[in-house]
Parts: structure tokens; sequence; C-alpha cells
């Protein structure tokens, strides 16, 4: 199941009882893709009327409701409200403003269905228009992202429109831009929602916990999905500084991803409140011109125990369409100062920790003397490497300041930084050329035969330059 964009739309097909999303861009009130302007009868209208009032009663999500809008529609047709509308698109139109006059539920729709514009009657060749108009839409939508940048200030900046399915990787690529940086800002002004998996791995990048973040009830078969925070293929950011800026063209699950950071006081939000749609739903065919989304499903957020249907996710700080962007970079600026001092703090704090372990340090005597002592140089490397403020080279550099007076103590920190790291070729190249330097070829041998390992398996682009030092090594 999935939110609907708005203002597009994400077609969904269920296929083996799996979700595949086939974007098909549709303005909410402009003409059919394709430019139709496709003539209708007054039969054509009854007889749409008759199944969108069997549709919305069997699938959406609340039943009460759905008896009191599919009661409306055929009211509405009955007192003529639709008798001036003879064309497919402005029929479409009128039909949603109707049945979303009972409850104001945004995600319900009626629209055209996409027809190629030609008098083919070639099925097959239908089929194949179909499908290149379909790929030509999604090639536009660059996987949902408008724009990704650093700003001055060390800030990372993700302009978000749609949150498409089976877009991880792009968002794992965007996010390792922004690993760095000391505050970020997610701009949702215009973003429709989408597929609520992405919104769930998105917003795992800025959780360390595996919890609750929303939960989905289904009328059909009374189900129930949650979404919980999951691994990603990429470094979380789970305490930089993190701003939301909302619109009110911010919708469905832009403002489940907005909602869920703001209930778990993971991110300041600024701009207008959003649209206020919390029901996803499926595309259902109406008859081979029409097509209606119906919601089938409600969010609920396991803290607030509710949504922001039909009422929005309120920001922290309300501010103009014109005005949003700046106060962001304002409130964005001051904290990742803040950030930046609390690095520093902690950093100091972490380096003192070594120092004055490596201080207690005297050279080891024997075999066991040795293990304590990497045991204890291990436990305050792992420290730092886990404070996200120490990098693999940082600890590399580190161990240097220590060469000229307690070598031994180089190599312990060294041999950690290759435990630490034992997916890196270049953590155990260093440990491996200390070990040689320290006289201890056979161990230097065995440890830079890992690093041509490491260096083969994910094909690195130095693997010949680390094959040329073992070879020497051996020679």
């Amino acid at each position: 199941m999935k939110y609907l964009t708005k203002p597009f739309l994400q077609q969904i097909f269920i296929f083996n009882s799996k979700l595949v999303f086939l974007f098909v861009l549709t303005c909410l009130i402009l003409p059919n893709a394709n430019g139709q302007q496709k003539k209708i009868t007054e039969k054509f209208k009854k007889e749409t009327i008759l199944k969108i009032d069997s549709l919305i009663q069997k699938e959406y999500i609340f039943p009460d409701q759905a008896k009191l809008i599919a009661a409306h529609l055929k009211k509405s047709y009955k007192e003529n409200k639709f008798k001036k509308y003879n064309l497919l698109d402005s029929f479409a139109v009128a039909l949603t403003k109707e049945i979303r006059l009972v409850n104001n539920d945004k995600h319900l729709r009626v629209k055209p269905k996409f027809v190629p514009d030609n008098k083919n009657t070639n099925a097959a060749k239908d089929s194949y228009e179909i499908y290149l108009h379909n790929l030509t839409d999604n090639r536009k939508l660059a996987d949902g992202f408008r724009e990704v940048k650093i700003l001055d200030g060390n800030i990372g900046y993700l302009n978000f429109k749609y949150f498409i399915h089976e877009t991880n990787p792009t968002i794992d690529s965007y996010m390792q831009l922004l690993s760095k940086t000391d505050a970020i800002i997610i701009d949702l002004r215009t973003n429709g929602g989408g597929s609520p998996k992405t919104v769930q791995y998105l917003c795992s990048y800025f959780f360390k916990e595996p919890l609750l973040l929303n939960t989905l009830y289904f009328r059909k078969d009374n189900f129930t999905e949650e979404f919980r925070v999951t691994e990603v293929n990429g470094k979380k950011r789970i305490d930089v500084p993190l701003f939301i800026i909302t619109g009110d063209r911010s919708f469905s699950g832009a403002e489940e991803f907005s909602y869920n950071m703001q209930t778990q006081k993971r991110a300041t939000l600024v701009g207008e409140v959003t649209g206020g749609g919390a029901n996803p739903g499926e595309i259902l065919e109406i008859n081979s011109l029409l097509e209606i989304f119906i919601p089938t499903g409600t969010a609920i957020n396991p803290i607030t125990k509710t949504n922001w249907e039909g009422i929005g996710v309120i920001p922290e700080y309300k501010t103009t369409k014109e005005l949003a962007y700046d106060k962001t970079i304002e409130l964005a600026k001051k904290a990742a100062e803040d950030y930046r001092s609390k690095i520093a703090a902690e950093s100091k704090k972490l380096y003192l920790e070594l120092q004055s372990t490596v201080d207690q340090q005297t050279k080891p005597l024997n075999e066991a003397d040795l293990a304590k002592m990497d045991q204890q140089i291990q436990t305050v490397i792992k420290k730092l490497i886990e404070s996200d403020w120490f990098t693999e080279e940082d600890i590399t550099n580190l161990s240097s300041d220590y060469t000229p007076t307690k070598p031994f103590i180089t190599e312990s920190i060294l041999k950690s930084n290759a435990e630490l790291h034992p997916k890196s070729p270049i953590a155990f190249l260093k440990y491996g050329d200390l070990l040689e330097q320290n006289g201890k070829k056979d161990t230097a041998t065995a440890v830079l035969k890992k690093a041509v390992e490491l260096a083969t398996e994910i094909k690195a682009p130095y693997l010949e330059g680390i094959k040329n030092r073992y070879e020497k090594i051996l020679k």
C-alpha cells in the first residue's frame, strides 16, 4: 500500500503479492496526461456513479463514512450536478470534488486513465505506448530527488519531492554526501508523498534503536502493518541537528515523515501547516476510461495514537512559504555551531582518555602483559570510533604521535584500528607496514595478505599497489 502523492499520483499494480510502483504524472486539475478531451454520455456518467458507489462502500477504510460518501454522490447525480460536464477530464474533477465533500479526505480522487493518443487499434502497440509514457515520466522523477548540496556553515540540504518505492540506493548516496555535515535540512515543501517503506528507510538514518515509527491499519482482512527503524546501507546521523521545511503542499508520506520526526522529538519543523492526508490506499479501475484512488488504510502514530488526517502537521516555527527557507537556515546555522562545540568537547575528552591510557603503559614483558595492554588500547580506540568523530584515518594519524617514544603503543593502536575496521584494506596495510618496520616479518606478511584479500573483494582502485607491496615483502 502507499500514500497518494499530491498533486501527483503513483499508480500501484499488485503482482505476485509484491507492490510494484509505476509513476504516472497527472495533475489534479489539468487535462489528461495525453491531452485527451473525450466526450461522454449520460449513460456513461450513471454507470460511473454506480461503480464508484460500489467501490467506495467495499474498499474505503471507514465503512460508515463510505456509506455517507456514496449516498452523497448518488444524491448529487440525481440533482443533476454533473449534467454540464460532458468531457471526461472535467467530469473526473467534478467527481473528485463531490466525493471529498463529506469528510474532505484529500486522498480520494477520480482521474482519467492514460490512453495512447492515436487511432491505432493494435493492442500490443497500445501497451507499448503506455509503457513508454510511464517510463518517460518515471525517468523525469529522478528517484524523487530535486537537489542535494552542502550550504555555508557545513549544513546539508536535501530537497525531496517524492518518496518513491525502491530508491534506497539513491537515498544512501545522498546521505553519504551529507555524512559529515553539522546540521541537515530536509525540504519537503513540495513533496507529495509516496511509499511508506521509503519513508521508513529515510527515517531510519536518524535513529539508532529499532523503535516503532508508525502503524498502518487496513480495513481488508483487518490487517495491521508496523514500520520500525531499520538498518541502512550508510552512516546513521542519530544526533545531528535535523530540520524539516514543510508547506501546504507537503502531503501524505511527506507528512508521515514530518510527523514521525516531530512526535519522536528528533527534528524541528519550520514552515506552513501541511496538507492533512493520512490515509494510504490504492488505485482501482472504474471503467476503461477512469480510475479512482481509494484510501484503504489509515495511519496510527505510536505516541499520539492518532494521525494528521484533516489537520496537517503543525510546525514548531510557523512561517510563510516565502520565509520558511531563510528561517530554517538561521536555525540550522546556530544548531551547527552548537553541534561543533559539542564535538570539540567530546572528542577532547576521548583524546585525553587515550593519552591517560597510553601514559600508564610500559613496554610489555610477556604475552599476558601484551594482551592486557592491547585490550586496554582497543577499548579506548573503540570509543573514539563509535563517537563518530574519529575516522579510520584519524586513528592512524593519532598512532604516529607515539612512534618516537612508545613505538609499541603505535603498533597496538594500528592493530586495534584494523580489528575494528575488519573490511578496510588500508587499515591492514598500515598495520602490516609497521609490523615489518618493527622486524616482525612473518606477522606482517599475514596482515598484508589480508589487505590484498580485502582489496580484491571490494575491487579497490588501489588493488595493484597493495599487491605489489605484498609481493615485495615475500621477496
